[in-house]
């Protein structure tokens, strides 16, 4: 592994995974896609990786993930 680089892993799909973004998606003008991944950085506790700023911007500080904005 390259230094300075941190492991991505993918998981299975569960029933934690999917209540959480199912609240997400209800609470949040986000798509579906976007809540499924807030959800899994929320369960792993870790670090949202984005872009999408006009998707996240308004919920940095607010759920309990941090955002790493790459733009």
């Amino acid at each position: 592994m390259t230094k300075g680089r941190q492991r991505v892993s993918i998981s299975e799909f569960d029933k934690e995974l999917f209540s959480i973004a199912g609240r997400l998606k209800a609470s949040y003008r986000i798509s579906l896609t976007d809540s499924i991944a807030l959800a899994q950085a929320i369960v792993v506790d870790g670090e949202l990786l984005t872009a999408d700023h006009h998707e996240f911007d308004y919920m940095d500080g607010v759920e309990p993930v941090r955002f790493h904005w790459i733009r």
